[in-house]
């Protein structure tokens, strides 16, 4: 048998020729008895377990292409025989490369054989001789080039497709091959078909030995399919990437608590670099407040032990210039516990916020302006109503009985005639002052203004109402105490609160307004003796919605409005006000006035 060939039963070895031994690994002799996948020859791959269990099953193979130990390629043929009532397996062997130098004819079988093996396979086969003519291909390579079996044997590369680049390389590496200088060689060409069309090219050869002569065995693989691949892939990479790099929404990419990377508009978001961002030092710890960063600590924990949590989150940031940036963020995690791979995805949604904030305070103010509204109403319906019902029923009283009236009766009839129609004045001042302050048309003019002198006119205002009930009024500011303040504002202010303390305070009782310098600015006083106030009025007073107008020591009537028109017109003048307050001794309001501009 001129082909090295086995005998097997089972798959056990139970003789070989001697041909088999130039196959073998020197170290690793076929040993008689020992199963066929135990016996070192071949190298295991899926081919070879392929094999083995079509030998299990007893299934005749042809021409099986199989690697030896050493990778060298080899045909496997089987047949299956009947012997005394057992079945064996005979298996010969057929290899391009042989140590032993042989006739091809009596190693192959003819070379049309040869030929009939190698257009089998999908991709191109060649044999070369030293001088690089072609002496074998096969199907594949006459479709590639467009020539038939006989225009092309003979021909060299040069002859077939031209001198180009990739048909130098080839000769030089044959050469290579032929000096051996390489044991094989791996390229990666570009080639043109007979159609005109560029393919990109694997190619793997090696030295055989055909008989006497060397020749270069060239297997080709036409991967232009894999390449447009790749070529597409390094295509959308770079778009991708673009994309990233232009893209509105900051974007990064974070490992183990760490930047690994972040695109333009992210750095922007934080006001650090790329390099500062994704350096080992950089702890995104920094771009924390407190209750983002408890928020966070919280998320990076729920990863690390694989629990779920949302995707979508708000968070506040700390710009490097200690600004804070209000963020919308999406991420995805990828990883498996211990270790996290987080992409995340930030929108700055500060203007947003700002917008949230400002419209909870247009909410805020539009309960304010309709509680506004309904004490307006309120005091329209009722508080004046009641002084102008008071006049109406002293004139007529004074007029249906005027010829039986004393002129003491008459004098004290006139008396609650011009209370009711003061009453009926300083509401209407109030309401007038108010309604003005909150359409904005009242004019605002600060200027340098001296406290004694507005202390002294809402005095000389009050004094009437003081003296009726024996209230002393102290003016015990001092003179050229200058405060820059709009006169006509604060005047109204010091004039309501006189008149509040004239009601609450008993007959007989003693008002003092007095001035307290600071280093920049006054702090002006309106003190009185009078029945005070409990913590829970303390706490509505200035408030709109809150009806806390309660009648005064004379049973004198208000509607409320005066104290939050004296809120108003301090703080528009930059300026605060306090009150302090005990029940049964009395109540001081504390207004703090700018000395300055």
């Amino acid at each position: 048998m001129p082909n090295p060939a086995l005998v097997l039963e089972n798959l056990r070895i139970i003789d070989h020729n001697n041909k088999l031994n130039n196959l073998l690994n020197p170290s690793n002799p076929i040993v008689i008895n020992q199963d066929i996948d135990k016996c070192s020859l071949f190298y295991e791959d899926a081919r070879f377990l392929s094999f083995l269990e079509k030998l299990k099953n007893q299934i005749e193979v042809a021409d099986q292409y199989l690697f030896l130990w050493n990778k060298s390629p080899i045909f496997a043929n089987s047949k299956v025989f009947e012997r005394f009532g057992e079945k064996y397996t005979f298996i010969t062997f057929t290899k391009f490369a042989l140590s032993d130098v042989e006739d091809v004819v009596s190693l192959w079988g003819s070379r049309n054989y040869i030929k009939t093996l190698v257009d089998r396979f999908d991709f191109w086969v060649t044999v070369r001789d030293r001088e690089g003519r072609i002496v074998l291909c096969n199907q594949s390579f006459e479709d590639f080039v467009g020539k038939q079996y006989d225009e092309i044997i003979g021909k060299t590369l040069p002859e077939i497709f031209g001198e180009t680049e990739a048909v130098k390389e080839q000769i030089e590496t044959d050469q290579q091959l032929f000096r051996r200088e390489k044991e094989q060689v791996h390229l990666h060409q570009t080639l043109v078909d007979a159609k005109g069309r560029s393919h990109y090219i694997e190619v793997t050869k090696f030295p055989i030995n055909f008989g006497n002569e060397e020749f270069v065995f060239c297997i080709s693989i036409d991967a232009s399919e894999l390449d447009y691949i790749r070529q597409l892939y390094e295509e959308s990479s770079t778009l991708y990437r673009a994309l990233i790099e232009n893209a509105f929404d900051a974007i990064y990419l974070m490992k183990s608590r760490h930047y690994v990377y972040v695109n333009p508009r992210f750095c922007e978001l934080t006001g650090y670099t790329a390099e500062e961002l994704t350096s080992e030092d950089f702890d995104f710890i920094v771009l924390l407040p407190e209750e983002s960063r408890k928020y966070l600590e919280w998320r990076y924990q729920m990863r690390l032990e694989g629990k779920e949590i949302p995707n979508q989150y708000e968070l506040e940031l700390l710009h490097k210039s200690g600004k804070r940036v209000f963020v919308e963020v999406s991420t995805v995690s990828v990883g498996k516990p211990g270790e996290v791979l987080v992409m995340g995805i930030m929108r700055d949604i500060t203007q947003r916020k700002i917008y949230e904030q400002q419209l909870r305070e247009s909410e805020e103010r539009l309960k304010e302006l309709n509680a506004a509204k309904d004490k307006f109403f309120n005091i329209i319906a009722h508080d004046l109503r009641a002084p102008i019902s008071g006049l109406i029923s002293m004139t007529k009283t004074l007029i249906e009985n005027s010829d039986i009236l004393t002129p003491e009766e008459t004098k004290e009839l006139l008396t609650e005639l011009l209370d009711y129609a003061n009453q009926s004045f300083n509401l209407l001042e109030n309401l007038l002052q108010w309604s003005r302050s909150q359409t904005g048309t009242i004019p605002f003019k600060p200027e340098d203004t001296d406290l004694y002198e507005i202390a002294l006119s809402s005095v000389v205002i009050n004094e009437p109402n003081a003296k009726q009930k024996g209230i002393s009024i102290s003016n015990l500011v001092p003179e050229g105490s200058i405060s820059f303040v709009d006169r006509n504002m604060i005047t109204t202010v010091v004039r309501n609160l006189i008149s509040n303390a004239i009601k609450f305070t008993n007959p007989g009782g003693e008002i003092q307004i007095l001035l307290k310098d600071n280093t920049d600015d006054y702090e002006l006083i309106v003190a009185d003796n009078g029945v005070g106030m409990d913590s829970e009025k303390l706490s509505k007073l200035f408030k709109i919605g809150e009806n806390i107008s309660t009648p005064g020591t004379a049973h004198e009537k208000g509607s409320g409005l005066g104290l939050i028109l004296v809120k108003e017109f301090v703080e528009k003048n930059g300026g605060s006000i306090r009150v302090e307050s005990e029940v049964g001794k009395g109540t001081r309001f504390f207004i703090k006035l700018p000395k300055k501009k």
